[in-house]
Order: structure tokens, then C-alpha cells, then sequence
């Protein structure tokens, strides 16, 4: 006789991760085509200034590789932990480990830190440690059995 597992119910905080994660990736997403896209409106509105405009001209193509791994991946593990797909864990392992070697390159060849500021990387070291919060939660919804 096969021995059927039990299926586990999907916890409440599931649902509030994943669409805080969703929104979280989607900002992201919308931050990568307005900053690419040298919207002079979204520089402005963020009060960016001619630094912040020579800084994303002629953008490095492995800088952006990172970048838009980061992002799509993000919002693609977020979406697939409200599918409780267990692809969600590896999705949010590629964000997060896209997302040091961007802030590694950009900080160290980029000068990052003095055309943005400080509080800039800040935001920058909150949201590497929410990605990671991402993969921690991932990994342990589909070692509880949730994610399929």
C-alpha cells in the first residue's frame, strides 16, 4: 500500500510575502525601465541630478545583466511562491547572488557611493537583506512541505 503524503495548508504570512514581494520586485522593475529609459520626469521627481544621468549613460552591458537578473528573477520567485511552485527558492537564490555581484561591481567600479550617497547605499544594503529574507523564506516553506 502507497503511503500518501499529507498535504500542507498554506500559512496566511505565504500570502502577505509573497504580494509584499511582488510589489517590492514590481517598484524594482519600474525603477530599471524609468533609470535605463533616462526618464528626465523620474529623475527629477527622485531629485537626481546630472551625476545620476552620467552615471546610467552608456550603462555597462554586465552591470545591467545583473541588474535585470536581479529584478526579473525577484519578481518571478516572488510569483511563484504565491504559486507555491518550489522554483520559487532557486529564483530568489539568483536575485539575491545577482544582486551582491551588482552591488559589488557598481560600488567598487562605478563610485556608486559618491554620486548616489549614503543614503542611497543603505536602501541598496536593505533590499540585498530582504532578497535574502526571500531566499530564507523560500527555502523554508519548501522544506515544510508548502511549496510543491
Amino acid at each position: 500500500m502507497e503511503k500518501k503524503k499529507a498535504r500542507v495548508g498554506t500559512p496566511w504570512h505565504l500570502w502577505f510575502v509573497g504580494v509584499f514581494f511582488v510589489f517590492l520586485n514590481a517598484c524594482g522593475v519600474y525603477d530599471y525601465f524609468m533609470m535605463l529609459g533616462h526618464d528626465s520626469a523620474y529623475y527629477r521627481m527622485n531629485n537626481h541630478g546630472e551625476a545620476v544621468v552620467a552615471y546610467f549613460t552608456d550603462y555597462p552591458i554586465l552591470f545591467n545583466v545583473f541588474w535585470a537578473v536581479s529584478i526579473s528573477s525577484g519578481l518571478i520567485a516572488s510569483i511563484l511562491l504565491l504559486f507555491r511552485s518550489c522554483w520559487a527558492v532557486p529564483g530568489a537564490l539568483i536575485c539575491f547572488v545577482s544582486l551582491i555581484c551588482l552591488d559589488v561591481l557598481t560600488f567598487a567600479l562605478r563610485d556608486r557611493w559618491h554620486v548616489f550617497g549614503p543614503w542611497s547605499a543603505l536602501f541598496d544594503i536593505v533590499i540585498l537583506f530582504m532578497m535574502f529574507v526571500l531566499f530564507l523564506y523560500s527555502r523554508k516553506m519548501a522544506k515544510r512541505g508548502v511549496l510543491r
